[in-house]
């Protein structure tokens, strides 16, 4: 109970701060910085607000992410952005496949979290609810041997509050796979 307490006051603070970096950074580029409430709305529609701003935030740091480093991704417009590493041919993933993945977790700045030499193979069947849905959408992309990469943002991974171990709140995932097998079903 502690934990999700302390979780609430991070994300209150960290929302909090964005706010007031928006409306400084908006104040003193003289540029007219975007209403979040408004009266005529109701506390849903300024809920969604914040979500999209977030996310536009989480966007901008994977997209200035991938410009340093140089690398040709794609994006989803559920926000995912993949990049095949090694592209085999074949039948594509489909929802009800059992999948066996060689992977390596990663935070922005580099961070190992989890990896399939500590953990083990990772073993699922897609479309159910026991994966991330960042890692659900990016598998039905790949075949059978693919290697590919994955920025997975808060929303699509494990969002406001993390996974309570090694990943923290809101952290954007850099997800690096190979598929190892496929039992189709």
């Amino acid at each position: 109970m502690k934990k999700r307490k302390l979780y609430l006051i991070v994300f209150g603070t960290v929302l909090v701060s964005l706010m007031i970096w928006a409306v400084s950074y908006f104040y003193h580029s003289g540029k007219d910085y975007p209403v979040l409430v408004e009266n005529k709305q109701t506390p849903d529609n300024q809920l969604d607000d914040v979500n999209k701003f977030l996310v536009e935030k989480d966007n901008e740091r994977i997209q200035s992410f991938v410009e340093r480093r140089g690398w040709q991704m794609k994006k989803t417009g559920s926000g995912l952005w993949y990049q095949m590493i090694l592209d085999k041919t074949g039948k594509k993933i489909n929802e009800g496949d059992k999948v066996k993945i060689d992977y390596e977790i990663r935070l922005l700045d580099g961070t190992l979290c989890y990896t399939s030499d500590s953990t083990g193979l990772k073993e699922f069947v897609v479309g159910r609810q026991e994966t991330m849905m960042g890692l659900q959408e990016g598998i039905k992309l790949l075949t059978n041997g693919d290697k590919a990469r994955f920025i997975i943002p808060p929303h699509l991974g494990y969002g406001l509050i993390g996974d309570e171990k090694r990943i923290p709140a809101r952290a954007i995932l850099v997800y690096t796979l190979e598929v190892k097998e496929v039992i189709s079903k």
